[in-house]
């Protein structure tokens, strides 16, 4: 049973503005996707948003062809570019992947905040 409320100020106070940051990032299916696309399915670090569309369309198959576009090139992209994963250069769709030099320790980081 849960008995408090867990502020994210109040565990590991140093850590935490990342660890939200991250769990922001990758707290959404077709932000996760994405990145999935790139470390284990990419040939190189470009794509275009047509076939990351096609990629994720194939593995969500529930997902609307043109509205995941459309929420790539308007949300999704966007903000992992402001993050620092990717590059997206709207006028060519073209997405040229960088991953996160930090998100191992911060997924170590939030290991360690839950396993207390």
């Amino acid at each position: 049973m849960v008995t408090g409320n867990m502020d994210s100020a109040g565990c590991y106070p140093d850590k935490a503005p990342m660890i939200d940051q991250l769990m922001d990032t990758l707290g959404e299916s077709v932000r996760r996707e994405t990145i999935h696309y790139f470390e284990n399915h990419s040939s190189g670090k470009t794509a275009t948003v047509d076939e990351l569309v096609a990629h994720i369309g194939a593995r969500v198959p529930n997902k609307d062809r043109e509205e995941l576009s459309l929420l790539l090139r308007h949300t999704h992209l966007p903000k992992l570019q402001s993050r620092g994963w990717l590059e997206f250069e709207h006028r060519s769709n073209t997405i040229r992947y960088h991953g996160h030099e930090s998100v191992q320790q911060w997924l170590e980081d939030v290991l360690e905040v839950f396993s207390e």
